[in-house]
């Protein structure tokens, strides 16, 4: 029969000797119920637990001895903040215990490891994700407003200019080069002699290196030689549209003019007239979809005629009739707006905020979060780096990296200075399920949907699809979870 002792312990501020009993009657029933034999109490009497107060903890210190004697295998708690209310307490402590295959579990915050307890690490996970963006967002601000002002944000400015005082300055000796550059693409002279030229002449770009032609891809791609002042607070997802920035503030005529509008436009549909690789298939319900035979469906695009068909079959072939993709994912999306009805957003709030009230979990999973996110972006920075480099870039070269590099470091610097929220509130809650709602997202269908299975309604002769959600226990729905 496993072995557990119990540690529990007031503050003196909010928390009298009442609360010592109703802690260890709380990890007496949690050990009965699952089986544990209590081998010792541990209790600390009006003693914070903030860090810088641990040691002054004689029960704690004593517990944390005792583990060297391999007397017991389990640490029972009524709550997380009776150990610590400092992450790093919580860290160290975790790496002790499991070092020694000793457990804490938190009685009343005890998530274990079921399909539920995933689902809300899961949330808590998205939420955390959540978060970090819209703090990023409201950092940034300061940054949006030099934008709204054209000034420069930072980094190397484009081959062709020079930063005075926040603005930009055309640089007469590079200019000229930049308009060699995008004479010879309009008139589809070829490079070669350009390149020989500039290497004569010792033009190199902002960065020192010798101009080849992926930096001369990056300089035509790059509209601010027409005048335009873009910024782009986030870097875009795809190729096409970091090189547009859709989403960018953008500013007419507030850069001097290297390249006139009309010649930048012509050299943009010469270099367009190349073939242009396809972006791999990122289906939003793949991997959810199942046949009435039980077999997983397959997504797969078909071209006829000029024109595209992506649909789902079944991967074992049993002779059901293929599934229009559209109708899967309208299917989804539908489902996870009922989904979060004002009623379920109050259980999930609620479910959310429980599983919270374990700090140092929560705290630990931000901070996952956060560390994930900042090696993402520096895998990023790197890549380029490493291209710029080497002086050799892919064909199919990002346009304007140089660009591209600014705006990942400032994303670094804005997660690094990231603080973790002290709670997560109804209103954060609620303000990130209605984001959800509003637009629903392959990551959202991922997180809320567990599965999809395709049937027929023969009566009406059309397609249903019966939806799972990953919340069913949660929101208490049972079977299905909902049919459309």
């Amino acid at each position: 029969m496993p072995s557990a002792v119990i540690y529990a312990r007031f503050s003196s501020d909010k928390q009298t000797e009442d609360s010592i009993e109703a802690q260890v009657r709380a990890c007496r029933e949690y050990a009965a119920w699952h089986g544990m034999t209590i081998a010792d109490i541990y209790v600390d009497e009006a003693v914070s637990g903030k860090g810088s107060k641990t040691a002054q903890r004689r029960q704690y210190q004593k517990m944390l001895r005792d583990c060297e004697k391999g007397l017991f295998d389990t640490i029972l708690i009524h709550k997380y903040d009776r150990i610590a209310r400092n992450l790093g307490e919580h860290v160290n402590l975790e790496a002790k215990l499991k070092d020694k295959g000793i457990q804490l579990i938190a009685a009343a915050q005890d998530f274990g490891n079921s399909n539920e307890a995933k689902i809300m690490r899961a949330l808590m996970w998205s939420l955390s994700e959540y978060y970090i963006d819209n703090l990023a967002a409201e950092t940034k601000k300061g940054l949006r407003e030099t934008a709204l002002r054209a000034e420069h944000t930072g980094g190397f400015p484009p081959f062709g200019y020079d930063i005075v005082n926040k603005k930009y300055v055309v640089n007469e000796f590079e200019a000229v080069f930049v308009r060699k550059m995008f004479d010879a693409a309009r008139d589809r002279k070829g490079f070669t002699k350009l390149i020989e030229e500039m290497a004569a002449a010792g033009v190199r770009g902002k960065r020192g290196k010798p101009i080849k032609y992926p930096q001369i891809y990056e300089i035509l791609r790059n509209e601010k030689y027409t005048g335009l002042y873009a910024y782009s607070p986030t870097e875009a997802e795809n190729r096409a549209d970091r090189r547009t920035k859709p989403d960018a503030i953008k500013i007419e005529n507030a850069l001097p003019v290297i390249i006139s509008k009309a010649q930048f436009m012509e050299v943009q549909k010469i270099m367009d007239e190349r073939n242009q690789t396809g972006r791999k298939a990122n289906y939003m319900c793949s991997g959810l979809v199942y046949c009435r035979c039980g077999a997983k469906m397959h997504g797969m695009t078909s071209k006829r005629k000029g024109h595209e068909y992506p649909y789902f079959y079944c991967s074992k072939k049993c002779g059901a009739p293929v599934v229009r993709m559209e109708e899967v994912d309208d299917a989804a999306i539908r489902y996870l707006k009922d989904l979060l009805s004002d009623e379920n957003q109050k259980a999930i709030s609620d479910a959310l905020r429980q599983y919270q009230a374990g700090e140092g979990s929560r705290m630990t999973e931000f901070k996952q979060v956060l560390k994930q996110r900042i090696q993402g972006k520096q895998k990023q920075y790197d890549a380029l780096m490493k291209n710029l480099s080497s002086g050799v870039l892919p064909d199919e070269v990002v346009a304007d990296v140089g660009q591209q590099m600014k705006e990942i470091k400032a994303e670094i610097a804005v997660l690094e200075a990231t603080e973790p929220p002290k709670d997560f509130t109804v209103d954060t809650i609620k303000a990130w399920l209605e984001s959800i709602k509003a637009a629903p997202d392959r990551d959202a269908v991922r997180l809320l949907i567990e599965r999809i299975d395709v049937g027929e309604d023969e009566e009406k002769e059309k397609t249903v699809f019966n939806i799972q959600s990953t919340l069913k226990t949660v929101l208490g729905i049972h079977g299905c979870g909902g049919r459309i």
